[in-house]
């Protein structure tokens, strides 16, 4: 009988030791999640906050092409006021015109190429 005893205790031994090694595995999984949950909510409040910035930047462009619309529409308007009017430039002034004309494109072109030079961004879900 004294091996029936000697195995009974060595499997009583062996599932202590199987027991011991699960409750250490779960605790090990419960940290892990516990830092996958950190890690994860990190992420999504850098997302966030960059989303923020990406916002800032999109109004600020929207706000520079607003401008240079209106800046075109107004040289337009006062390119047709002066033709309606009949009055004649002195050659400074029509240069002047002519100058405000050209850095109106330039400036269009120039906010067109940041534009076209920065890809739409992708739609990123629950953010």
């Amino acid at each position: 009988m004294g091996n029936i005893e000697h195995k009974e205790e060595h499997k009583e031994e062996h599932k202590e030791e199987h027991e011991s090694t699960e409750r250490f595995i779960l605790e090990e999984l419960k940290h892990l999640r516990r830092e996958v949950k950190k890690l994860m909510s990190k992420i999504t409040d850098f997302a966030a906050a960059v989303q923020t910035s990406f916002d800032a930047v999109n109004a600020s462009l929207d706000n520079v092409v607003t401008d240079e619309a209106n800046l075109a529409k107004q040289i337009a308007d006062l390119q047709a006021q002066i033709a309606a009017g009949g009055s004649v430039l002195t050659p400074e002034d029509q240069a002047a015109l002519d100058l405000i004309v050209a850095n109106a494109v330039a400036l269009a072109a120039h906010t067109k190429s940041i534009a076209d030079a920065v890809p739409d961004l992708p739609v990123v879900p629950g953010v």
